[in-house]
């Protein structure tokens, strides 16, 4: 990645903010507006009241069910975000004894979404009312059988309407006011949960490990998720997250998208060895035993998902990765893995690329942009006669692809792209500091304004101005640095052809060291100039 350095005049807002150099920077970098701003600032934030009237019917609505003692079903989804958003709902309905059963589909066999057959067996079962969780809104023939065989259905989702579903009632962050716009399918549940049974410690939890694991813009409602949600882990009362971390400090935002989601997806993901209902009975679990146990074996079937990506990865590099636009496939890989696959080709080579499986009938596979590329828009007209199923948005596709036509695919997509003028490579913005800005409290006071990720990312910053005490290689791997002013680096990715000790801007995020009792300003280091 190359940067570009940004210059921000941040004088006037410091004053009006009375905050630090940096954090006066941060915010012109980002240019942040006066109700973003209060929100960075807002340290104990609380749940927002939801006015949505469509809200108060839904909770009206199965609070006449407890009263009629009638049975609801709650419809899943596979993935981090449907299974919070399941165990949500589930337990809302426990907690309100009303009798309830749940079922997420297998990704492989039946696919996503609310299906008929589900619908007919939750007919067959006594249910009255179908709640759909994290998916619906496209499940068009579920919902017609179900308005044929009488059984209410409510939609709880966040995934695109491109056609109004047919439905009794219908939560979508779309329809909710400011600041409800965004919210994962867990964030829509959550609004239920909070309405029926008031603030839940497990449900805020639930949902802000589904809002990281979605990667939802974080403004609005989903910063107040994830705030509350991270304070409620680190005050251990949700015995399940402290059960599937990996960490005796302060758990952050990344904890909870590379230490928990990561093993929650791999469920889904790898469905011929695990159930994600079982994951939805973990979370519904009180037994502290029980839920050790299980987390143990999330975190084995975990190391597995790695393991088995590592030698998808170790068979893709063998083959040709020359063209321009990357596709690769084998019958030895994964089906549950080749997005994950697709995202590390396009990373490493800056390219799109395709990662394709095999199954008897066809050939299925999941795609990844690089340099703003839109994949959707490239692949939705001219393929039709390939595809078998197609979706996705601009930066990740989904398909699947006639055996007979794959050849033939690959010959049209590297025709295409061909005619398309090549992708500019796109500089990453860096906010220029001078290194008198790093100060403790500056720096402690910019991670304050945690949490970080999608429409509020971590800061690259350009310090211009460190001069290099010395440099030391640890494990023939990463290169420690010491600056002035109390100032240290680690750089994992070394760039051997550049000469440290001559550098004129470090490009770097920027973290706090803790050892021995002693803090340290401390730069993780993307590149030397």
């Amino acid at each position: 990645m190359k940067y570009k350095k940004i210059e921000v005049d941040s004088n006037e807002i410091e004053q009006r903010l009375n905050t630090s150099t940096l954090v006066s920077k941060v915010v012109a970098f980002r240019k942040c507006t006066d109700d973003q701003i209060n929100q960075l600032l807002t340290h104990q934030p609380t749940l927002t009241k939801n006015p949505s009237h469509a809200l108060k019917e839904v909770c009206q609505r199965l609070l006449l069910a407890k009263e009629n003692k009638e049975k609801v079903f709650v419809g899943g989804d596979y993935d981090a975000d449907g299974i919070c958003a399941t165990s949500i709902m589930v337990d809302t309905l426990n907690l309100l004894e009303i009798e309830n059963g749940y079922y997420i589909p297998n990704r492989f066999k039946e696919g996503y979404g609310l299906h008929p057959n589900i619908v007919q067996l939750a007919y067959d079962k006594g249910y009255q009312i179908i709640i759909t969780v994290d998916n619906g809104v496209k499940a068009f023939d579920a919902l017609k059988l179900a308005k044929e065989l009488g059984i209410e259905v409510i939609i709880l989702d966040h995934h695109e309407i491109e056609e109004n579903p047919e439905c009794a009632y219908l939560l979508h962050p779309d329809l909710f006011e400011e600041p409800f716009k965004g919210l994962s399918g867990a964030g829509v549940t959550l609004q239920v949960a909070n309405e029926l049974v008031g603030r839940n410690h497990k449900h805020i939890a639930l949902a802000c490990v589904a809002t990281m694991g979605d990667i939802m813009n974080l403004w609005g409602e989903n910063r107040t998720i994830v705030r509350l949600g991270l304070d409620i882990i680190n005050q251990h009362l949700v015995p399940h997250m402290d059960a599937l971390l990996d960490t005796n400090s302060k758990v952050t935002e990344k904890d909870v998208a590379f230490q928990i989601v990561p093993k929650l997806n791999a469920v889904g993901r790898l469905q011929e060895m695990a159930n994600p209902n079982n994951v939805v009975k973990f979370f519904l679990q009180n037994n502290p035993n029980e839920i050790k146990q299980f987390a143990l074996q999330m975190n084995e079937l975990n190391n597995q998902r790695k393991q088995m990506t590592l030698q998808m990865n170790v068979l893709a590099e063998k083959k040709n990765l020359d063209d321009d636009f990357i596709i690769v496939q084998d019958e030895r890989f994964h089906e549950g893995l080749v997005g994950l696959l697709a995202g590390k080709l396009a990373g490493k080579y800056k390219k799109p690329s395709l990662v394709f499986c095999e199954t008897d009938e066809l050939i299925k596979g999941s795609g990844r942009t690089a340099n703003g590329f839109d994949l959707y828009s490239f692949f939705a007209v001219g393929f039709e006669d390939e595809f078998v199923n197609f979706g996705g948005h601009s930066g990740a596709i989904g398909c699947s692809i006639k055996k007979e036509k794959f050849e033939q695919f690959k010959d049209k997509v590297k025709e295409k792209f061909a005619h398309i003028e090549p992708q500019q490579e796109i500089l990453e913005e860096a906010c220029t500091i001078s290194a008198n800005d790093l100060s403790l409290s500056a720096v402690h006071e910019y991670l304050d304004l945690a949490p970080f990720g999608q429409g509020f990312a971590e800061v690259i910053f350009a310090v211009d101005d460190l001069k290099v005490v010395s440099t030391q290689l640890i494990k023939q791997k990463f290169l420690k640095i010491k600056f002035e002013n109390n100032i240290e680096a680690i750089w994992f990715d070394v760039d051997p052809s550049i000469k440290v000790e001559e550098c004129k801007t470090v490009y770097a995020e920027v973290t706090i060291n803790e050892f021995l009792g002693r803090k340290k300003c401390s730069l993780i280091v993307k590149t030397i100039e």
